[in-house]
């Protein structure tokens, strides 16, 4: 069963990159960095972490976190007795592994199916398809309300910016919202992922590890 108040940011994410046509979950070599942003934002929203500007300036652990975020929140900590930690180093220290984490995470909640098969016929490897029907349809609904709020109606959710500034970071808006009937919400999306302090720190890593890639 679909668990909707209970999906962290980090699983939204990938629930967002379920193919509409057969539910596989595809992400790019660089998705772990998207993911490493979701995963400080589940921390800001929940109130366990404060941002301002490029550092994290408060420490809270409040609540209960899956292990990933746990582990990232106590990092944290550790090193705010120092200095506040840069975003862009909290970014950097989330794992590659994590996504696998979270994949297993969705499937643990039935979300998720796990697929095995052989790569050549040789290599194994592991597949994931949301099993929720328009999951990511749902969630990018969601997101539309709150990124096209206009006054009077109803609250923007934080939580939901967020998500969609780092669905702008992904690129993930192209496919989500395709056409010139959503050019308004596309740019809009983009001027989230350019003025939320997280988002900003995942398009920093990014590019940086795209010079270091190419030097």
């Amino acid at each position: 069963m679909d668990r909707a108040g209970n999906r962290t940011v980090p699983e939204e994410l990938l629930l967002l990159h379920a193919d509409p046509r057969d539910g596989r979950i595809r992400t790019p070599s660089s998705f772990h960095r998207v993911l490493a942003g979701g995963v400080l934002v589940e921390l800001l929203v929940t109130g366990a972490i404060s941002v301002d500007g490029r550092r994290i300036t408060g420490y809270q652990p409040l609540g209960r976190h899956d292990p990933v975020t746990a582990a990232v929140l106590a990092g944290l900590g550790r090193s705010g007795k120092r200095r506040p930690p840069a975003l862009d180093a909290a970014v950097r220290r989330v794992p590659r592994s994590a996504v696998a984490a979270f994949l297993h995470a969705l499937a643990g909640q039935g979300l998720v199916r796990v697929e095995q098969h052989r790569f050549l016929g040789v290599i194994p490897r592991r597949r994931f398809r949301a099993t929720v029907p328009g999951v990511a349809q749902e969630i990018a609904g969601r997101l539309r309300a709150s990124v096209l709020s206009v006054p009077g109606g109803p609250a923007p959710v934080e939580r939901d910016r967020q998500l969609a500034a780092l669905l702008g970071v992904a690129r993930l808006d192209r496919r989500l919202y395709p056409g010139p009937e959503n050019k308004q919400l596309r740019r809009a999306v983009r001027v989230l992922a350019r003025e939320l302090p997280v988002a900003r720190a995942v398009k920093r890593v990014l590019g940086s590890d795209a010079a270091a890639a190419s030097a």
